[in-house]
Formats: structure tokens, sequence, C-alpha cells
């Protein structure tokens, strides 16, 4: 590792969750904000683009420090996957969609899945608020797994190795910042997300691609935008 990646480590997986974590803290005391149909598309737009920024960066770093991006998991990696990493991942989006089903049918949950999102404010309500919000979901899918998957975990494991407890930390300390920057939506989602980071983690580490969480990060967040439209769309 050079110190550009330590530079990076330090921007990417310190300062900047700590920034989120603060911004989303005082965006929950504050309370509810009303978004306008305008400043939801600049939102998407704004972020989308910053998280693929966020991406390019890594890229920049890693091209000049001349490793392949195969490294950061932009290839086919391992084949055959390992079985392990395969079945964690399929349970995963199993509960998954239970949970959304849950959350979508049952009529108490569907209530406080509606306050959830009405809270947050930013999520779409139209579907034109929602082929706008289809830019952020893809591009978190695309950056945040760049970002917290495929450098920040290369870089943990070149530092402290994947032996033993060295394991834990290598897949805890990215999903804990991953889980920190989005502190907007509330501690029961964190942990969520948490769960989600180091169980991805896991998957990159065992087969090194990311092709699979990228597609499967873009659909969780597009899901979301259609129960949001889906339950916000008569308040509207």
């Amino acid at each position: 590792m050079q110190l550009a990646d330590h530079i990076l480590f330090g921007l990417l997986g310190i300062i900047l969750p700590l920034l989120l974590l603060v911004s989303g803290y005082r965006r929950r005391q504050a309370g509810p904000f009303f978004w306008s149909a305008r400043m939801k598309v600049r939102l998407y737009y704004g972020n989308g683009l910053l998280l693929y920024g966020l991406a390019a960066l890594v890229l920049l770093v890693t091209w000049l420090a001349g490793r392949p991006f195969t490294e950061l998991g932009l290839g086919w990696g391992r084949i055959p996957y390992d079985l392990t990493a395969v079945l964690l991942l399929a349970g995963f989006l199993l509960l998954y969609l239970l949970d959304l089903y849950r959350e979508a049918g049952d009529g108490h949950r569907r209530e406080e899945t509606r306050k959830t999102f009405r809270n947050l404010g930013f999520l779409p309500t139209t579907a034109t608020q929602f082929l706008h919000f289809l830019f952020l979901a893809v591009a978190a899918g695309v950056g945040e797994e760049i970002v917290y998957r495929g450098f920040m975990i290369n870089y943990l494991a070149a530092m402290l190795g994947t032996e033993g407890s060295s394991a834990a930390v290598v897949l805890l300390l990215p999903a804990v910042s991953f889980g920190l920057a989005h502190v907007y939506q509330g501690g029961r989602a964190v942990l969520k997300i948490i769960a989600m980071a180091v169980l991805f983690g896991f998957f990159f580490l065992r087969t090194n691609t990311l092709w699979p969480l990228m597609l499967l990060h873009a659909a969780i967040d597009i899901l979301g935008g259609v129960m949001s439209w889906y339950l916000l769309r008569q308040e509207e």
C-alpha cells in the first residue's frame, strides 16, 4: 500500500463517515423537512455524481499504483464462487424480500414504514421522481460497493491480513463506516445496513468480485424507491 492509499482510507473510511454521522444526527434532531420535487431531483443527481466521483477517485489511485482493477472486484473473481458465500447471499436476499413483504403487507408495519418514508422526505412519491431516483440507486450500487467493499476491505486485508480476529476487523470496520453514513435513516436501519455490509464483505472476501453485490445493492435501493412511491403516492 502506498501513501495515497492511506490518505484515501482516512478520507473515505474515517473523515467522510464522521461528517455524515454528524449531519445525519443533526437532520434527525431537526425533525421532518419538506422536500420539493425539484429539491429531490437535485439531491438524486448530486449525490449520485458524488458517489461516482468517489469511485473514480478509488480507481485513479489504484491505476496510478499500477494495480489491476480486478483487485477491487471489477472482474469475474474466483470461479466457481465459494458455496458458503453464495448461500449466505441468497439467504439474505430471501430474508430481505420477506421483510419487504411484511412492511408492505401488514397494516401496522405498513403505516410505520409510511411514517419513516414521510419523515425522510426525499424518497420518490411520483413516477417522475422515481425515474430520477434510479440514477442515485444505480450510483449507490456501483460507487458504494467500490468504496466500502472493493477498496476498504482490500486496504484492511493488506494491512492486517485475513486470518483469525483480523478477518473480523476487516469485515466490521468498513461495515460500521458504511452504516454510520446512513444514520439519518435511524438506529434500526443502521443495524440492518451494518449486517448487510458484513455479509457483502464476506462474499467479496471469498469471491473477489463485486458485480453480484453491485446488482443486489442497486436492486435493494430501487425496491426501496418503489415502496416509497407505492406508500406515499396518495399523499403527494
